[in-house]
């Protein structure tokens, strides 16, 4: 490639890099253009950008994106890169789930908040459940939950008040209509 195209390329990956949420590597060599072709349908299906990248100019995005704490060993081989830019368990999921169900194709590495993941750490963020919304969800239920119970026992004693003077308004006004 000309160095201006390169430059491009270097531009598109610095970009995609700083947008995703997640960017997981996987090798790829070794497969035969229809897997690679049922392997871009899955990406696209889960939303995820998915493409071949040259290691030097992945590496250089990355430099360009102050993502200094990555290992520069992940940017060795055939590398494909799936760019997450929604949900980084569900984009997980997908390519893990590829990975386990393909012989060839081997999860490398990912980037996320702009440091590295290894092969497993990326199956464990792929192994949870429902995705990073239920994830979500379940940390506010369990902070709810405590929260909820102490506003309950901090309020209890002026509700009961508030019944007991209503009870008395209600029997004293009983009391003076009967006379």
């Amino acid at each position: 490639m000309p160095t201006q195209a390169k430059a491009e390329k270097i531009e598109e990956l610095t970009e995609k890099l700083n947008r995703a949420t997640v960017a997981i590597l996987v090798q790829t060599q070794g497969l035969t253009v229809k897997d690679m072709g049922e392997l871009r349908g899955k990406m696209r299906a889960a939303k995820l950008e998915f493409q071949v990248a040259k290691n030097t100019l992945l590496r250089i995005a990355s430099e360009r994106n102050n993502m200094t704490e990555l290992d520069k060993s992940i940017f060795n081989g055939q590398t494909a890169i799936a760019f997450g830019y929604d949900d980084e368990v569900a984009a997980a999921k997908v390519v893990t789930d590829y990975v386990r169900g393909s012989k060839i194709a081997v999860l490398k590495s990912a980037i996320l908040g702009g440091r590295a993941l290894n092969a497993d750490q990326v199956e464990g963020l792929g192994k949870i459940p429902g995705g990073k919304l239920q994830a979500k969800a379940e940390v506010v239920g369990t902070i709810q939950g405590p929260l909820g119970s102490t506003y309950g026992l901090l309020t209890a004693p002026l509700r009961d008040l508030c019944y007991v003077l209503q009870a008395r308004a209600e029997q004293v006004n009983g009391e003076t209509s009967a006379e």
